[in-house]
């Protein structure tokens, strides 16, 4: 009796085990996640514009991850600060380059620290992808490990350039930052300006990403804005920067229209530049005016899906920084299902480079073995600031 007792026990005992392996299958053979470093300055004078990156890439992850991830996977962000500093942006690309688990490095955003971070990206074999347009020098170099989100400065100038047109401003001074992408697209301004017949002055005055005063400045350029009868002042710039000099000239006095970087569509510049943004004018990607865009270009009902995900979830709507975010993740998500196998730095640097016909937020990416830049000048469009909001100005013989 007793031994039919102790086999009845180990039968059930058996059976329970079986039934726990059979009900959780999912967790004892879990793949294991594509990880993906962030290098972000989330302190410092850029945290503003980094939070918002994080927060749309956080979203987007998350969102593919409830959909089972890719092919099992989930993603994982591993994020760390930068804190606005060369030496902690080098050493955070290090530490992601030297942990074999991490597939690819996002970031930084800053223009500064990008030569840095993709030279070590290069030596170590590790795909860097990078935000922020960087200066066409630091492009040119045609890195095989670094692909590039944003418009180059290149195209970004060129659609100004057809604003200037289309406004018929002959003249234009260029208050620029003292760093490289800031220089880059105010050289880069004068070039393809006055092939077009337009005079563009830079001025010698300049300002840093942390000025929170640039009156200075700007009283030292009011005597050229007067004796060269300036048509339009390009402040190229990006960050706090913008809304400041959009302030200081208004109190100034100094009433001739503001012409801003790509970086203008960035959400938060309305609400630090309050009236003073009032009548502003740039060229920016698609997700500052998600709801304005063409009925049918392609692009607009995946950017709109966007936009009310964004919404839902942080009460704020599309802007050029969360569509740079979406089209990260999402560009991602695109090579890996690419890869064949085991997904390895180099399978997935291979994917990235065959990318061709992706639908992002700031345009349809196409990149290619001497192509990492993926976008063309069709993808951005005319914004102005009016009534407290990003308005798509329309130019028929420029778009």
């Amino acid at each position: 009796m007793k031994g039919f007792r102790r086999h009845t026990i180990m039968v059930l005992s058996l059976s329970i085990i079986l039934l726990l392996l059979w009900t959780y299958p999912i967790s004892s053979a879990e793949k294991a996640p594509y990880k993906i470093g962030v290098n972000l300055g989330l302190t410092g004078p850029y945290a503003e514009v980094c939070k918002t990156l994080k927060m749309a890439m956080v979203m987007e992850v998350e969102r593919i991850n409830a959909r089972g991830g890719v092919n099992g996977h989930p993603l994982e962000l591993v994020i760390e600060d930068n804190g606005f500093d060369l030496g902690r942006a080098a050493a955070n690309m290090t530490k992601f380059a030297r942990d074999k688990e991490i597939l690819v490095v996002v970031g930084p955003f800053e223009d500064n620290f990008q030569a840095t971070t993709r030279a070590i990206a290069e030596r170590d074999g590790i795909i860097n992808i990078i935000f922020c347009p960087s200066n066409p020098m630091v492009r040119a170099l045609k890195q095989r490990w670094s692909f590039n989100i944003a418009q180059s400065d290149i195209l970004v100038s060129q659609k100004l350039v057809d604003l200037c047109l289309a406004r018929g401003y002959k003249k234009v001074l260029v208050f620029p930052g003292n760093w490289p992408l800031a220089q880059s697209l105010a050289e880069y301004l004068k070039r393809f300006g006055e092939e077009k017949g337009i005079k563009v002055i830079i001025s010698k005055e300049t300002h840093k990403p942390g000025d929170i005063d640039m009156t200075p400045q700007l009283i030292k350029l009011k005597p050229t804005i007067e004796a060269e009868k300036v048509d339009a002042l390009y402040a190229s710039t990006g960050g706090p920067a913008g809304p400041i000099i959009c302030k200081n000239m208004r109190t100034l006095g100094i009433t001739i229209p503001v012409l801003g970087t790509h970086a203008f569509g960035f959400g938060f510049y309305i609400k630090l530049g309050g009236e003073a943004m009032e009548g502003v004018e740039f060229p920016a990607g698609k997700p500052v005016v998600p709801y304005q865009l063409d009925k049918d270009d392609t692009v607009r009902p995946m950017i709109i899906a966007f936009d009310q995900r964004m919404k839902a979830r942080y009460k704020v709507g599309a802007d050029q920084l969360s569509g740079h975010s979406y089209d990260v993740i999402w560009l991602l998500h695109n090579a890996l299902e690419r890869c064949k196998g085991k997904v390895t730095r180099a399978k997935l640097r291979d994917a990235l480079e065959n990318t061709k016909e992706f639908k992002g937020c700031t345009g349809v990416y196409n990149y290619s073995s001497t192509d990492h830049d993926g976008l063309s000048k069709k993808d951005l469009v005319f914004i102005r600031i009016q009534g407290q909001r990003f308005v798509r100005v329309k130019f028929p013989k420029f778009e």
